[in-house]
């Protein structure tokens, strides 16, 4: 695939740093009633993870263009790990609130810091087919982590778990600390914000983003409740695990066959896929159906976040880059809370089929910020502008014109 040793191995540190990031709100609802004996406590501290989140991660960003990856990465890595050490021992529930809040505040930038490094470190003809290899590797750990969960339940309880996963996700945070150059050279000067090249692209991914992780938070509510209103509410970790698997499929064929035409085009064709393939979700009558139709659904997944990564990465300068994927989490954690709250709230009023019309809208809407602003997320034909994505992607020679063909 024409992926540099390095960018792999990063990618795969990256995924295991990520580990207790991923599984954290599951974790934290069920170590919360453990703890508390109540899941509305339970529930409270999972929404300060998110919102902890979503509030730092420009912050966090910002700070990894200006002072590097490895002091962000340790630092924020060590303020992580020590408030959940606590969450596996508190039993008050105010504290447990405020310990998960800190938890999501002090998330570290793996991903983003992870995505900004990949973009210097794979040259231009296989940087499509890198974020490809990462989108990948997200899916599989948002697959095979809920049943490590489940496994881990069955043997030790919430507590051991969360103990489990931190420590885990630790290792990979110090791998990653290890395996990530110096970069003095891409620190942003203190107090000098020019105005950006692509800045009108950036504007348009973010924007079209809320859309569409509107409709992924509007998926997870929608999904169980399929599941529950045709009879069968355990089968909803099964259709969900469906939904992954497919969007893990068109990963793999993205990664193996590269990005078809432009990355503007390919974004927009990911997109108007995702969109047609959400009116699917309306006619399923029972588990199977809906199985089918996920499957479908989910192969587009993977492959648009790709590319919205490689255009961020070929249309943002290299010290802004970490900040950029920080305001897209934002964007995504402000788009998951909006689509599961009117997805829930339309689901008990109108039922499940007319619930799924919110993704259905929400994919449209996405679709046409992005038809309508089309002409922004064209990037030059010729090789990444240094200021762009680094010296290391220049490297290559070529531009996206005939990178993957073939």
């Amino acid at each position: 695939m024409n992926v540099p040793r390095r960018a792999m191995l990063l990618i795969v540190l990256m995924t295991v740093a990520q580990l207790p990031v991923a599984l954290r709100q599951l974790l934290v609802v069920l170590l919360g009633h453990q703890n508390t004996g109540s899941f509305a406590t339970a529930g409270v501290a999972s929404a300060g993870c998110g919102i902890g989140l979503a509030l730092t991660a420009p912050l966090v960003g910002r700070l990894l263009g200006r002072l590097g990856g490895r002091p962000v990465l340790l630092a924020t890595g060590l303020a992580h790990l020590l408030a959940l050490l606590g969450l596996a021992v508190v039993t008050e529930p105010a504290a447990f609130v405020a310990l998960a809040t800190v938890a999501g505040l002090s998330t570290p930038p793996a991903v983003g810091s992870g995505r900004a490094q990949l973009a210097r470190m794979v040259p231009a003809p296989a940087l499509a087919r890198a974020y490809a290899v990462n989108a990948v590797g997200q899916e599989v750990l948002y697959v095979g982590g809920p049943l490590a969960v489940t496994l881990s339940l069955l043997l030790s309880g919430p507590t051991a778990a969360l103990l489990a996963f931190a420590a885990i996700g630790t290792v990979g945070l110090l791998g990653m600390a290890a395996v990530l150059p110096p970069r003095e050279a891409d620190r942003q000067p203190a107090g000098r914000r020019s105005a950006l090249p692509g800045r009108a692209t950036r504007r348009t991914v973010v924007g079209t983003h809320i859309g569409y992780m509107i409709g992924i938070g509007a998926m997870w509510v929608l999904v169980p409740a399929f599941a529950t209103t045709v009879g069968h509410p355990d089968q909803a970790g099964l259709l969900v695990t469906i939904w992954s698997v497919g969007s893990l499929a068109g990963g793999v064929l993205l990664a193996r066959l590269g990005r078809p035409g432009s990355p503007a085009g390919a974004y927009l064709t990911m997109l108007g896929t995702l969109a047609a393939t959400s009116l699917a979700l309306l006619l399923p009558r029972s588990v199977p159906q809906m199985a089918v139709a996920l499957a479908v659904f989910g192969l587009a997944l993977a492959p648009f976040l790709a590319v919205t990564d490689e255009i961020l990465a070929r249309s943002t300068p290299a010290a802004q880059l970490p900040e950029t994927y920080g305001w897209l989490q934002t964007a995504g954690q402000l788009g998951i809370a909006a689509g599961s709250a009117t997805s829930g709230a339309v689901n008990d009023h109108l039922g499940n089929t007319p619930g799924f019309l919110v993704v259905c809208g929400a994919l449209a809407l996405a679709l046409t910020v992005a038809l309508s602003r089309r002409r922004t997320l064209r990037l030059p034909s010729g090789p990444p502008r240094a200021e762009a994505v680094g010296p290391a992607v220049t490297a290559g020679g070529r531009g996206f014109v005939h990178d993957d063909a073939g």
